[in-house]
């Protein structure tokens, strides 16, 4: 976890510079805590394995890295002449380096008083997560129990849409589940 924050903090100063203006002070920064960046779940090096429809081991996954960046606060827009506050967006990303799975991908954005969560499949849709109310306190998924899981139902009916996409904290995507009857299930 500790190379993960360090990750993360090293690409938010370096964006700190795209945001730099003669004429103002330093803006104030909101930076995500440590706490808060366990959402984002993995680390550099992950490699997980996921299992298709067929239960065909998937060993192509792996976890690309971080894009973080400072976003103008709250009230505030980029042909503002000078920002005084910045706000924190981390993306991570895990891909199958085939080409042939779609990637997946974990969201947060860090401002004074708040914390938003996402989540998102390729570009077939995101979802934000209530942190606070996960649907369920433990679920059982391939066989391994799984705490604080969510569950996102997906409302589009489009034959390669998501339909079901399981979640939490401490293992990252569990199980997605597509209306052409594809699935990814993570293996443990």
């Amino acid at each position: 976890m500790k190379r993960t924050v360090t990750t993360i903090f090293s690409l938010l100063f370096g964006s700190l510079f795209l945001y730099s203006c003669e004429s103002c002070e330093n803006p104030t920064i909101t930076y995500p805590t440590e706490a808060e960046t366990e959402w984002l779940v993995y680390e550099i090096g992950d490699k997980p394995v996921y299992k298709d429809e067929r239960d065909t081991l998937i060993r192509s996954y792996k976890f690309l890295g971080f894009l973080g960046q400072n976003v103008p606060g709250e009230g505030i827009s980029l042909s503002d002449e000078c920002m005084e506050r910045l706000d924190t967006q981390v993306l991570g990303e895990v891909s199958d380096t085939t080409g042939r799975y779609p990637r997946l991908f974990t969201y947060i954005l860090k401002r004074p008083d708040s914390l938003q969560v996402k989540i998102a499949v390729d570009n077939l849709g995101d979802w934000v997560l209530d942190q606070n109310n996960p649907t369920h306190e433990t679920l059982e998924v391939d066989g391994n129990v799984y705490n604080n899981v969510y569950e996102i139902n997906a409302d589009s009916v489009k034959l390669n849409s998501v339909k079901t996409v399981l979640f939490n904290k401490e293992y990252g995507f569990l199980y997605v589940d597509f209306y052409n009857n594809k699935k990814l299930t993570l293996v443990r």
